[in-house]
């Protein structure tokens, strides 16, 4: 299971408050191509492991190590400054992509065992990481794009991790896009055309609440890009949201997000499934509200 590291001496906690003080210069949002020496890149038997994500569903993932290993030899310094200071998480450097968090397996099971409707959809794994929801809607039929802050997770993890998990990786490429930045500028990023903006009939995203300076930057990322009420394929098209009702260290949680949303009226909001095994966590629904 993953849980954040964070330091707790004083020390830590005012550079934190210097860093929230001061203007983050945010990675600009932009799509990643995926290189030809990238699919034909043949892996070891070491570079990844066989999760078990659930009964009846593994996944080939890279390992934390491997990656760490050729982030350092590519000398990606955001990363290994978040690493030589022991945390996962430097604002606007480095937002946790290499691991894990322990929301996506909830968020996995839940899919499955709902037999949430994937065939032919469009989907966006926000904040994707190694990208465990958007394999498991590949391994479902959609199409799927791949969101995460830092480009070095992209090309060390996220894309890996769709080569490993399908023979054909041309015919598997063709189902996916990938694309790395702020969420921010994400939500304005126009598709290859240059005159539209992609609009999903599914985005799903896990731990992604942790940061309450950036609750609202999601919002909007789900307000602009999901498809509208009867547009598509689906008559009311859903986000899922998983994650703890609040992280320790940094302050943010669900809890927050879902009052944001109800506060802007345009979605209606329904818990899912939640727990109190230790920090309550949950899973979000919502969908546009009907025009009266």
């Amino acid at each position: 299971m993953f849980k954040f590291r964070f330091s707790g001496d004083k020390e830590d906690e005012e550079e934190d408050k210097d860093i929230k003080n001061s203007t983050l210069n945010w990675i600009s949002a932009s799509k990643v191509e995926v290189l030809e020496m990238q699919v034909e890149k043949q892996y070891e038997p070491v570079d990844y492991a066989e999760n078990k994500i659930f009964p009846g569903c593994k996944l080939k993932l890279i390992r934390f190590e491997k990656a760490l290993h050729d982030l350092q030899m590519e000398n990606c310094t955001n990363i290994i400054e978040a690493e030589s200071q022991n945390s996962d998480l430097i604002p606007a450097k480095y937002e946790g992509g290499l691991k894990i968090w322990e929301c996506n397996y909830d968020l996995s099971q839940y899919l499955f065992k709902n037999d949430v409707e994937f065939q032919g959809k469009l989907v966006l794994d926000l904040g994707c990481g190694n990208g465990v929801l958007g394999l498991i809607a590949l391994l479902k039929n959609s199409i799927v794009h791949f969101q995460d802050y830092n480009v070095e997770v992209i090309k060390a993890i996220t894309i890996p991790n769709v080569l490993l998990n399908f023979d054909d990786r041309e015919s598997v490429l063709k189902r996916c896009q990938f694309f790395c930045g702020d969420w921010e500028s994400f939500t304005k990023l126009r598709s290859s055309k240059g005159d539209e903006f992609v609009k999903y009939d599914l985005i799903l995203t896990s731990d992604t609440t942790y940061n309450p300076d950036n609750l609202k930057k999601l919002y909007e990322v789900f307000k602009q890009r999901l498809k509208e009420d009867g547009i598509g394929i689906c008559s009311r098209v859903l986000r899922l949201i998983a994650g703890k009702s609040y992280y320790f260290g940094v302050g943010g949680g669900i809890r927050q997000f879902q009052n944001l949303i109800e506060e802007d009226g345009i979605f209606d909001v329904e818990t899912m499934w939640k727990t109190r095994d230790g920090l309550e966590k949950k899973i979000l629904k919502i969908t546009r509200k009907q025009q009266s």
